[in-house]
């Protein structure tokens, strides 16, 4: 019989190189476990540093420190394993320590040399900021004393005011990474129990915004209470909020002139003065709080709670360290009120490396909401929109039919939102409204309202009702947007350039976006109203097919689709 062929003895290089292959698949459990077999037939040092590297990617930083360690005592000018051990030193929160570390390398390498600048910057932000690393720990405790689970997330200051949730280690997809138990979320029902709240339900307060008074009114009162059970988590909420429009000064507000958001930041501000006067006026004893101090209540409120059902009941409730989670789409998480774990729970959508941000998602809205409720804007938002007022004319001998037919006066202007989109509700009812405010033929007006019921006749459901009244249309949206443009001191192109070449500061930034963002909605309609008004005013089969020739004019073509081609089968 020929001799059985032997198995070929196990190379630890090749097993290390094995490893390698594992960890640049991020396959790190099983990287580990060849580093390991390399390393029980040779000691050698690279294996250890390898292996310490898959260690920090798996979270297990005491191990990977080990293997740092040992690969140094091996060879103790190996300068990976150095850097390796500064990454580990820092992972586990001692900063100074991997300063140290780094100190110790005489010919630094651009990486080990790119971390120590990293970690002096990291160093004098802590040493400028302590109190705030303080205030972060004392949160985390008091979140682990309440049984939260948080283990592979942590805290991280971009800037000194500028801070979010990062990935301590790779995570899965589907994985939990924030469980807060309901005795550690401040719940709107909870803030109906205080003594003030009570008076303000029993004297059936007209609130603005009934659920941000309630838990702005319990924030107040245990901000200021001594020893209070939520004292952790108040100390780590912002203590002023100067990005938010409401709180701008003179200066900062300049940079919003011409911008109907000036409206909308005074409509604000009246709203909580009206909101902090109602609740002083029935709970006398509120009057200890400022204005100001209700302000920042308010904003806290609406910047942070989470809209959710408990036990089949929607609520909404303040929920520690979730609300540190900043704004990205698409959303990487997903998060709910667990009846079954009796607690909110964040699980992730997709797979979050180390050291990423993990990002939630405050849903679709425009730049005007998230700058007022939020303080912050989305360059580049899809989902931007201008508010716009529209007159009717008070010269128009059909006016006082047309207030009758929709049962409200039109002296005073009616305000819509207007966004880049014409299929959405919003700009249907801007345009059906103004076709309504130029109907000047009598007996298309009476035609309209015999064709609709006119007990429940409303201005903006009108329907398109012919090529003139459209072209007319056009027109006034036209005057509407090029009027607005010249309340502005400077152009879309004007701001473009500003946005380049100047130094902004965050707010004169956040404002030259926001304006551009309207700006860029009302030139579009303003080309479109040029537009329609050369071709509804030369109507014909050739010049429709002309105008949706051009490439250019594809932006228009939805609505020449859905509108005009309608109208000019009834106009033949």
């Amino acid at each position: 019989m020929p001799p059985k062929s032997r198995r070929s003895e196990p190379n630890p290089n090749q097993l290390k190189e094995e490893g390698n292959t594992a960890f640049l698949n991020r396959q790190y459990p099983k990287a580990i476990n060849l580093y390991s077999k390399a390393l029980q037939l040779e000691e050698n040092p690279i294996s250890y540093n390898n292996r310490s590297q898959a260690y920090l990617q798996t979270g297990e930083l005491e191990l990977a420190l080990q293997d740092c360690n040992k690969a140094l005592q091996l060879n103790p000018s190996y300068v990976k394993a150095t850097t390796n051990k500064a990454q580990v030193l820092y992972e586990m929160g001692y900063l100074q320590q991997a300063i140290e570390c780094l100190q110790s390398i005489n010919n630094h390498t651009p990486e080990s040399e790119l971390l120590l600048n990293q970690y002096y910057q990291q160093s004098h932000k802590t040493l400028l900021d302590q109190a705030e690393q303080d205030r972060q720990k004392r949160l985390l405790e008091w979140l682990k004393i309440g049984k939260a689970i948080f283990p592979k997330i942590k805290i991280e200051c971009y800037s000194e005011d500028y801070r979010g949730v990062n990935a301590k280690q790779t995570i899965n997809a589907k994985e939990l990474i924030l469980f807060i138990p309901k005795s550690h979320m401040i719940t709107l029902e909870m803030a109906k129990e205080t003594t003030v709240a009570k008076k303000m339900m029993q004297f059936r307060l007209d609130l603005l915004s009934p659920k941000h008074s309630f838990l702005s009114t319990f924030l107040l009162q245990e901000k200021f209470r001594p020893n209070s059970f939520w004292k952790p988590y108040i100390d780590i909420l912002p203590s002023s909020y100067p990005s938010f429009p409401i709180f701008y000064n003179n200066s900062d507000l300049e940079w919003l002139k011409g911008s109907p958001f000036l409206k909308q930041i005074k409509d604000k501000l009246a709203d909580l003065q009206k909101d902090y006067n109602d609740i002083c006026n029935v709970v006398p004893e509120f009057t200890q709080y400022q204005f100001h101090e209700f302000c920042w209540a308010r904003m806290t409120a609406s910047s942070r709670i989470f809209g959710i059902n408990i036990n089949g009941v929607k609520t909404d409730a303040f929920v520690p360290l979730a609300d540190m989670l900043n704004h990205k789409r698409p959303k990487l998480t997903s998060w709910c009120y667990s009846d079954e774990k009796q607690g909110f729970i964040i699980e992730t959508d997709e797979k979050i490396e180390r050291g990423q941000m993990i990002f939630d998602s405050y849903g679709r809205k425009c730049n005007s909401r998230f700058f007022l409720n939020y303080g912050f804007v989305v360059e580049g938002n899809d989902a931007n929109e201008v508010n716009l007022a529209v007159e009717a004319d008070q010269n128009d001998p059909l006016l006082q039919l047309k207030e009758q037919a929709i049962k409200e006066s039109l002296q005073w202007p009616k305000n819509f939102k207007l966004l880049m989109d014409t299929d959405e509700t919003a700009v249907i009812d801007f345009m059906s409204h103004i076709r309504f405010l130029v109907i000047r033929d009598e007996a298309q007006l009476k035609l309209l309202l015999n064709q609709k019921n006119s007990q429940n006749f409303k201005s903006t459901k009108t329907q398109p009702l012919g090529i003139y009244n459209e072209l007319e249309m056009w027109k006034m949206i036209g005057r509407i947007c090029k009027k607005t443009l010249k309340q502005y001191p400077t152009t879309f192109e004007q701001d473009q350039e500003i946005l380049q070449i100047c130094e902004l500061t965050t707010n004169q930034r956040n404002c030259l976006i926001l304006r551009m963002g309207e700006k860029e909605i009302l030139k579009f309609y303003f080309q479109f109203s040029e537009r329609m008004k050369e071709l509804l005013s030369n109507f014909n089969q050739q010049e429709i097919n002309l105008f949706s020739s051009k490439e250019e004019n594809s932006k228009y073509l939805n609505y020449i689709n859905k509108v005009i081609m309608l109208q000019n089968q009834n106009y033949q």
